[in-house]
């Protein structure tokens, strides 16, 4: 029996995904989070995340 065929656009997400735990779950949060920070610096750090995901998927759709 052979293998079957690997999903291509898991791993990016993984990748995605680890970038996103990086930024909110680990102490790198202290540099957005800061209290002389602009407030919609949080809301611009999560359209980064969101806008990277989309590249990845974007990316691994195509042929």
């Amino acid at each position: 029996m052979s293998r079957p065929p690997a999903d291509p656009p898991a791993m990016p997400s993984l990748l995605v995904f680890a970038v996103a735990v990086l930024l909110f779950g680990s102490p790198l949060r202290r540099l957005w989070l800061a209290e002389g920070a602009p407030a919609s610096l949080p809301f611009v750090v999560w359209l980064g995340v969101i806008a990277l995901g989309g590249w990845v998927a974007h990316r691994s759709l195509r042929p």
